[in-house]
């Protein structure tokens, strides 16, 4: 137990530590988002949740009881601050007793400096290729000045609200992968970047297909547009005849219910570890993309569809039109406040 309290301990103050790596509060908050998914594991481990209402954002933005209104996603995203976090983090170290010897990524000078100047790297890469001028952004996460998002409700938006997030959260955990990988000394950061993409992965396939495990899961795109006889659902049925990736979903969702979503009690953290440790991050990739392919294929034929999918792709959606001086609409509280 003392060996999971520690990793989730661990690796929420590092992703704290990251959020003054950068100037951008999207980012921020989604590497805070860490945390609130570490914390509640955490609670569950110690069975107090001190922070029950804390919960619903990670419902909000994970197949859990999704609300249908854009509203339900911009307040829960004002809620995650560094008052916030630092409040978590408080009651995981009351449970704890970490010291310098058991984490060296922030406490050995060498280890921590060149983390934070890879991370520190990452994340401007990152800010570049996604928010830099104004941009198409469908990712209720965040909601900041010069980015321009699609409000609306229903269930087709609903299910996009989840997906783009969980799409541009699995885009940021691979620019720490990608670059992670030629450092063994960093195993922990690139382990937990491998958590978090497991996680998106398949959060992304329940928005397609409802999870049927989970009571309060929304129904899926496929569900829904099935309902209601919008568009070509072709290419997202041809997803369900793929054994091989039907096969990868249950290995990932099997990592992401013992791990990412939450943490399993009667495993050791060393089994549970090596359960990431032995995907193979090619195909891991190409389920997501395989996904992705086929929610832009649906989303092309027909407009209903396409008006709440933007590929957020690096660079394809910055608006550099002259013209455009301003926008003007929501915009978060900063992170930092």
């Amino acid at each position: 137990m003392k060996e999971k309290l520690y990793f989730l301990l661990k690796s929420s103050k590092l992703y704290q530590e990251f959020t003054y790596l950068t100037e951008n509060d999207c980012l921020r908050r989604f590497l805070a988002f860490k945390v609130i998914l570490n914390c509640m594991s955490f609670e569950d481990l110690v069975k107090n949740r001190q922070f029950s209402s804390i919960r619903s954002i990670r419902n909000v933005f994970l197949a859990h009881k999704q609300e249908g209104d854009f509203f339900n996603a911009f307040n829960a995203t004002n809620l995650i601050s560094s008052s916030l976090i630092d409040q978590l983090i408080s009651f995981m170290e009351d449970y704890t007793d970490l010291n310098e010897s058991v984490f060296s990524e922030l406490n050995d000078h060498g280890l921590r400096n060149k983390i934070f100047e890879l991370t520190k790297k990452i994340l401007e890469k990152f800010e570049e290729d996604y928010f830099t001028g104004f941009r198409l952004s469908n990712n209720f996460l965040c909601a900041q000045n010069e980015q321009i998002s699609e409000i609306s409700s229903g269930p087709i938006s609903s299910i996009f609200y989840r997906y783009n997030s969980s799409k541009h959260l699995s885009f940021l955990s691979n620019y720490f992968i990608s670059n992670l990988v030629s450092y063994p000394e960093m195993i922990f950061v690139l382990r937990n970047a491998k958590i978090d993409y497991v996680l998106h992965a398949v959060n992304m396939f329940e928005c397609i297909f409802k999870d049927t495990h989970n009571n309060y899961s929304i129904d899926g795109l496929h569900d829904v547009l099935l309902a209601k006889n919008i568009g070509d659902i072709s290419a997202l049925a041809s997803l369900q005849q793929d054994s091989g990736l039907l096969d990868t979903y249950k290995q990932l969702r099997n990592v992401r219910n013992k791990l990412a979503g939450h943490m399993d009690k009667n495993s050791s953290l060393e089994h549970l570890l090596a359960l990431t440790d032995q995907l193979d991050f090619d195909n891991v990739f190409c389920f997501v993309n395989r996904l992705d392919k086929a929610v832009f294929d649906t989303a092309n034929t027909h407009i209903a569809i396409r008006v709440h999918y933007m590929p957020n792709q690096p660079k394809a959606l910055s608006i550099n039109d002259s013209n455009v001086i301003e926008v003007s609409g929501f915009q978060n509280e900063p992170y930092f406040s």
